[in-house]
Parts: C-alpha cells; structure tokens; sequence
C-alpha cells in the first residue's frame, strides 16, 4: 500500500477513535468552587453536563442552558452548545445595569457558566402586587416597546399602554431591552421574572437580536 494512502486511514482510525471515546470526568465534589473549576477544565459540552448533573441539583432546562442549584443556594447557568455561551455573556452585560435584572455573581473567563443568585418564583398576581400593574398589561406593553427590536413594527398599540409606560419597571426594562437589543418574548414570560424580598427581578436576560440571528433564526446560518 501507498504510504501516504496508508498515513491517511492511520489519521482516520484515530481522529475516530478520539470522536467515539468518552471524556474522563473529574471526582466528584462538595465544594462548589473546585466543580466549577473541573467543569471549566473539561473539553466537551457533553462531559461538562455530565459533571454538571453528577454534582449539583438538576433546576431546569433550555435549549441552550441548563440551570442548576448549588449547596450555596446560587444557581449556575451552563452552556450547553454555543449559543448558551453566547446567551451567558449577554447576561454577564446585562448584570448591574438595573436593580430589575438579576445580577452575576461571577462566571468562568470561558463564560462556559455564570452563577446567579437563587431566587423565589412568583405567580402572575404576586407580579401584580409588587408592581402595580396587570403581567398581561406589563406584557403587552413592553412587547410595544421592544417592537423595534423584535422587528413587529406594525404591532399596535395596546390598551393600558399610556398607564403601564409611566412605571418605573417598564422604564428601566425598556431602557436595557433597548440597550441590549433584548428580544421581548423572554420578558413577556412570568417564568423569566423572580423576586428577591419585595423587589421583582428578571431572570432570563440572555436573548438578543443577535443571538437570535446567529443561532435561531433558520435563514441565518451559524456554522
């Protein structure tokens, strides 16, 4: 045989091989810190959930992240595909730039997690209770607002607009959702808002115009 033919299926039995072999995880762990570090060391999204799920309390899963409880009552967000990267580093933006957006704690330089402070679900009446308004109406009104964004400019305008635009969470959301290019479909969910005491907190912060094109959208390619 051709030596350089022979070289060839030499290279393709291994480059096999590597693809099929499974990543050696870490020992498992109590101390957050050290799991978050072995997570950071790990080569494939595979393996990093696997580790994830073997050392940490399963919350909830996404497309793109999962959510995970920590014994420091934090949750750690983990990219599970590229565009869970991508949605961690709006978030890590996002943090800070109003006392309505939950804030990060810290995060890997990889952004491969973020963790965030646990907090406390609440139900569409408790949203109205602490704001003032209807979800429905805060809903639809920033669903207005973002129009820009969204790219729905011919969305009309909805009936308690002028009531629901005066208020301090409408203002301060729209400011950063603009800011941002934040999509308003995650801020129109009552599963994306949370409460820490008395103050309404906003959750789920990771999905921009951008991100959207480049990961979601079926006419935008991301490869």
């Amino acid at each position: 045989m051709n030596p350089d033919n022979l070289l060839k299926l030499a290279n393709l039995f291994y480059s096999t091989a590597d693809s099929h072999s499974k990543e050696r995880l870490p020992k498992n762990s109590e101390d957050l810190p050290e799991v978050l570090k072995n997570i950071e060391r790990l080569d494939t999204y595979k393996a990093r959930v696997e580790y994830a799920e073997n050392n940490m309390e399963h919350l909830s899963s996404g497309s793109a992240r999962i959510a995970f409880k920590t014994n420091e009552d934090t949750v750690i967000k983990l990219a599970k595909n590229d565009k869970g990267i991508a949605q961690n580093k709006v978030e890590v933006k996002a943090s800070g730039t109003s006392k309505f957006i939950n804030k990060c704690i810290r995060h890997a330089k990889n952004m491969y997690w973020i963790e965030v402070d646990y907090l406390d679900k609440i139900s569409e009446k408790d949203f109205e209770k602490l704001s003032g308004i209807s979800f429905k109406d805060f809903g639809e009104a920033i669903s207005y607002g973002l129009k820009n964004v969204s790219e729905n400019s011919g969305e009309k305008k909805p009936k308690n607009f002028d009531e629901v635009s005066k208020t301090e969470i409408y203002k301060e959301i729209k400011k950063v959702g603009e800011e941002l290019e934040l999509l308003p479909g995650d801020l129109e969910r009552i599963s994306s808002w949370h409460r820490k005491g008395n103050q309404l907190i906003l959750v789920d912060a990771g999905l921009t115009r951008k991100v959207y094109d480049d990961y979601y959208d079926d006419s935008t390619s991301s490869s």
